[in-house]
């Protein structure tokens, strides 16, 4: 039992004991309105201030408001998200795991891995990707997922053009190299039949038997006879 104990403790999160309830609540409230605000894209213009200023750098505030945010759109299930461990934690930095369930099935979800930060007291979203999805016997892993813009809907992971035109590129060289190849070989038999065409005959060469000069001499005298 003492053994089973002290696993626990070591397996824990490194710096999880750290955070007070009063911390806790305020992380909460803070991944609440994030994830109904801006991973559902229900009201993505009030998770603006619920992030830092290094999330949303490069983003102007129209391009923000207008659903141009680099935040994962998911439709997540229910309207509270308490249930994420910490994987470290210091006085003004969490590291946080939180799976989220669908909205269409709670058999179905995705896990993200995110980060809080502490700016002149209050807690704010530095970082929140997906990790891995789970449901429908498949599980997917963090280079699935691409951030997208707009107003609700599911990113789509897609493989680069090299890589779809590859494939096609291989395949036409070989009907082409196929192709060839039998052109090559039906020139080369023309040319054969040709040639054995043109070609001329050998002489035909008679041998004239022993006797045929005195055969030849006796038609002559019965002739002149």
């Amino acid at each position: 039992m003492i053994t089973l104990l002290l696993a626990l403790l070591l397996a824990a999160p490194a710096g999880a004991g750290r955070i007070s309830p009063s911390e806790r609540r305020a992380i909460n409230r803070t991944i609440d309105g994030f994830v109904n605000h801006a991973v559902k894209r229900q009201d993505v213009a009030a998770a603006w201030n619920l992030v830092t200023p290094e999330l949303r750098a490069g983003i102007s505030r129209s391009a923000w408001d207008a659903g141009n945010l680099p935040v994962y759109p998911y439709r997540a299930g229910g309207r509270t998200f308490h249930e994420w461990t910490a994987d470290s934690a210091t006085a003004n930095e969490v590291d946080f795991e939180l799976m989220i369930p669908s909205e269409k099935s709670k058999s179905d979800s995705i896990q993200f891995n995110g980060t809080m930060r502490k700016l002149h007291g209050r807690w704010l979203i530095d970082s929140f990707n997906p990790s891995a999805t789970f449901g429908g016997g498949a599980v997917v892993g963090p280079h699935d997922f691409t951030a997208s813009s707009g107003d609700g809907g599911t990113a789509v992971a897609r493989l680069g053009s090299t890589w779809i035109a590859l494939p096609a590129v291989l395949i036409a060289g070989g009907i082409l190299f196929l192709l060839g190849w039998f052109l090559f070989a039906w020139v080369r038999n023309r040319r054969t039949e040709r040639r054995a065409y043109r070609r001329p005959l050998d002489p035909i060469v008679v041998k004239r038997r022993d006797s045929e000069p005195a055969l030849v001499a006796k038609e002559r005298g019965q002739a002149d006879g």
